[in-house]
């Protein structure tokens, strides 16, 4: 739902960094892999207590898929690419949640109900996406493959993380209203699904 303003908002700034990285040889796929390690550094960071320095580390990283994506663009957009962002991304957004377990048993509850939520939202998103190119329609041509859209994308995904970095003592109740969001978010995709696939 927020996704298209915020791309939008941030597509030029990314572009500038793209062209820079594009000027020194960089491969959208390594950029991509930069992003997950980025991080996994900002994971260590959460469980040592650095929630600032994580939540900047992890806003570099969320930036670097944005940007590997305008590189593919400009460069040669293959399918495994897609495919790497797409696991690096879910990799990415279940790393932080699982920190802030690790980090203070008093979030594990919480924490894993957040984790297990994401299953709904990310098995619900790529499902539509196969079913939706398999009965061949319309791409979004800036993505490797078909994005359903909802009340749960990246845009809320990287928000409440970031929450989290800032408000640490208040995660229990940030994991709560997230996942909250994300089964609202998985029921309506599965709604979706029964319209356009029925």
């Amino acid at each position: 739902m927020l996704d298209k303003y915020f791309s939008n908002y941030l597509y030029p700034i990314f572009i500038i960094f793209a062209k820079i990285f594009i000027k020194f040889g960089f491969k959208a796929n390594q950029i991509t892999i930069l992003g997950l390690i980025f991080s996994f550094f900002s994971f260590f960071l959460v469980i040592n207590h650095h929630y600032m320095f994580g939540l900047l580390i992890f806003l570099i990283s969320r930036s670097m898929d944005g940007i590997d994506g305008i590189i593919a663009s400009n460069t040669s957009k293959t399918d495994f690419g897609g495919f790497l962002d797409i696991v690096c991304d879910l990799i990415s957004y279940s790393i932080i949640p699982l920190a802030f377990i690790l980090m203070n048993n008093s979030n594990a509850i919480f924490g894993s109900i957040l984790l297990a939520s994401f299953f709904g939202t990310s098995s619900t998103f790529l499902a539509i996406a196969i079913f939706e190119s398999k009965r061949k329609f319309s791409l979004n041509s800036k993505k490797s493959f078909y994005h359903v859209g909802g009340i749960v994308g990246s845009t809320q995904t990287i928000i409440f993380l970031c929450l989290m970095f800032i408000f640490p003592q208040y995660f229990n109740e940030i994991a709560l209203i997230f996942s909250i969001l994300c089964i609202a978010g998985t029921l309506e995709r599965i709604y979706h699904g029964y319209k356009i696939l029925n």
